[in-house]
């Protein structure tokens, strides 16, 4: 019953480009939401007193830049030797200290008095409780007011609380006429929820071109999320006709703006040759760089490098050691590569019983390779007491998953009775499944049964 041990398992992101996550929580401009709606990015803070900008690491997007502030040119006469008062100057200095009170007091002179800017900066204060009541009825009318008197940002956001429903009812086709407005005036992240809407239908009439159309526009101002979807589908063909190299170039833009899920496809691709030449050693540059930022499946692939010597030297010592590290974020493969590791003592000391845990793990969580090598395990007493029903029960499983080795396994357990009754007839059909699959042991045992009559 004893079978051959095959060598590590390299099924994972190596050989497969991850599935894409359009419809998944994502990040871009230091927020992470889901987009089952066009995007709901309305809640961006502003800091420095530099209206439109967002606060935090946002790559070069620019999303709500102004076309005026408040009160431009505008200051107060000085009074017996006092400094002129510069509201722009003022506004900055009260978002430094984080006084909204004092920011409400100037927006709102300047709101009341018809000012787009004040209007919007009133609008992000009242949706974002800052020196007043959170209140998103309130945003939204100044956001409508600001945007039918040309602010770009107000009219993006004015999109977003009609596409939402917040603070206001929700009207997609209002949605997206704001959200032409502010493509109109370059705002990238318009550009991303027009191609949302004309994606899934959402107040338009779905039309996948014309998404991809403002896709790409929203990638070319400088979304990185963007770029990264649009790299994969163009990688993968979803939506698009498959094209790798430009799937590659987007891909290596989200890199270079920062995006973690880039550096890891572009190690992928590196080690794959998609969209680009195999460059074994950019791969392994591009996969430890994302491994440093804690991306578990880059973490796996970093270790099966080192495991093979591709794109660096061969180190089981450091294989080892990132195989633990994916096993312990969860990725079963790596529970799987440690169980082998352990029982060929392949850089560290043989450990039958440790190789039985690790296969058990993965085995646990419907790996049907595991499940396969721990009904062998069972069979022949390695690491474990042997245990022929145990063995029966793992062999099933796997054999359930549609896995050949497994499928024949549980045939020769009938033919030969262990951990059951022996039942050739039963035995037989197993050995018919197996063969289907293309199992050459399947086969023979079949051959064996037709030369006995059976």
């Amino acid at each position: 019953m004893r079978k051959q041990i095959s060598s590590l398992v390299l099924i994972g992101s190596l050989a497969i480009i991850p599935n894409i996550s359009q419809a998944e929580p994502h990040s871009h401009g230091g927020r992470v939401h889901n987009h089952p709606l066009p995007a709901q990015g309305y809640a961006h803070k502003h800091g420095n007193g530099a209206i439109g900008r967002r606060t935090g690491a946002a790559p070069k997007q620019a999303a709500h830049r102004q076309a005026r502030r408040p009160a431009p040119n505008r200051r107060v006469p000085a009074r017996g030797g006092q400094k002129k008062f510069d509201p722009n100057k003022e506004l900055q200095n009260a978002y430094k200290r984080r006084d909204y009170g004092r920011v409400h007091k100037i927006a709102s002179a300047f709101a009341k008095r018809g000012d787009p800017a004040g209007m919007y900066i009133e609008g992000q204060l009242a949706l974002l409780g800052q020196g007043q009541r959170k209140n998103p009825q309130l945003a939204y009318t100044w956001f409508k007011k600001a945007a039918d008197k040309g602010h770009p940002g107000a009219q993006y956001l004015a999109g977003t609380l009609l596409a939402t429903g917040t603070g206001t009812g929700k009207n997609l086709k209002l949605a997206h006429k704001y959200y032409l407005l502010a493509a109109k005036r370059g705002i990238p992240d318009a550009f991303r929820s027009l191609g949302i809407m004309y994606e899934n239908g959402q107040g338009v009439k779905k039309n996948m071109p014309q998404a991809m159309r403002y896709y790409e526009q929203a990638a070319n101002k400088g979304l990185s999320d963007v770029q990264l979807m649009l790299g994969e589908r163009y990688i993968k063909g979803i939506g698009v006709k498959r094209n790798p190299g430009k799937g590659f170039n987007f891909i290596r833009k989200a890199s270079k703006a920062g995006e973690q899920k880039a550096d890891y496809l572009m190690g992928v691709a590196y080690a794959n040759g998609i969209g680009t030449r195999k460059n074994p050693a950019l791969a392994f540059k591009f996969i430890s760089k994302a491994a440093k930022r804690g991306n578990r499946d880059a973490i796996y692939d970093q270790a099966s490098m080192y495991a093979q010597g591709i794109g660096t030297k061969k180190n089981m010592g450091q294989a080892v050691n990132l195989y633990k590290k994916a096993a312990q974020k969860g990725v079963v493969l790596a529970q799987h590569n440690l169980g082998l590791i352990y029982l060929q003592g392949l850089g560290v000391p043989k450990n039958p019983r440790l190789a039985f845990s690790w296969f058990n793990k993965a085995a646990n969580k419907g790996l049907p390779i595991s499940q396969y090598f721990l009904g062998d395990l069972y069979v022949d007493g390695v690491g474990v007491k042997k245990n022929h029903r145990a063995a029966l029960s793992w062999y099933k499983k796997a054999a359930a998953r549609k896995f050949p080795a497994a499928q024949y396994s549980v045939g020769a357990m009938y033919a030969n009775g262990f951990g059951t009754k022996r039942n050739l007839k039963v035995a037989k059909q197993w050995f018919q499944k197996a063969a289907r699959n293309g199992n050459k042991k399947a086969k023979n045992a079949l051959a064996i049964l037709k030369r006995k009559g059976l």
